[in-house]
């Protein structure tokens, strides 16, 4: 064989077989990421996934309060402030309402609350931004683009390109795990 054909022979492998050995390594581009994850767990009171069991808007009382939404969950998973089992209420102003979409009874999300204010009010940290819905299998679904009509989901610079995901229970666990680390 010509020298000159055999190192174009043996370059040709290589390049080829380095394309094959990169698509066996799990790219970083493809896993769903949470945008501002650490973020958001340093402003919550809760995080849990679980079912809306009921809602019921509640008029106010006397002329120094407000109409407030109570919302009843059934935990599934409990990560921060509530344990996987326990049934949660909260109180949302119902005003919140009229500028975003409302929960479902049977709907299931993931949930980044704020602590309750001296009211006993709480939403989700960053509007929507601390709120993903769970598909039946209790997979968390990451879709980190800004969503139209909500101020609070901007494009941040990142370090890998997000992709729209599921994330496992487990794996969720696992990034929170590790966004608490990150906390100052």
């Amino acid at each position: 064989m010509v020298p000159c054909l055999r190192t174009f022979l043996a370059a040709s492998i290589l390049f080829v077989s380095s394309f094959a050995s990169a698509a066996e390594l799990p790219s970083p581009i493809e896993r769903p990421v949470i945008p501002r994850l650490p973020l958001l767990a340093r402003k919550s009171g809760y995080i849990f996934s679980g079912t809306v069991k009921s809602i019921k808007c509640i008029a106010p009382t006397s002329k120094n309060s407000v109409p407030v939404m109570r919302l009843t969950f059934q935990v599934d998973k409990g990560y921060l402030g509530v344990h996987s089992g326990q049934e949660l209420v909260i109180h949302e102003y119902a005003g919140l309402w009229q500028t975003r979409e409302s929960y479902r009874t049977g709907e299931k999300v993931l949930l980044f609350l704020y602590p309750p204010s001296k009211l006993g009010l709480t939403s989700p940290v960053g509007g929507m931004s601390g709120r993903f819905a769970v598909d039946p299998g209790g997979r968390i679904i990451v879709d980190p683009r800004p969503t139209a009509g909500d101020p609070t989901r901007r494009p941040r610079p990142v370090r890998t390109v997000p992709t729209r995901g599921r994330l496992k229970p487990d794996q969720f666990a696992r990034a929170l795990r590790s966004a608490f680390e990150d906390r100052p």
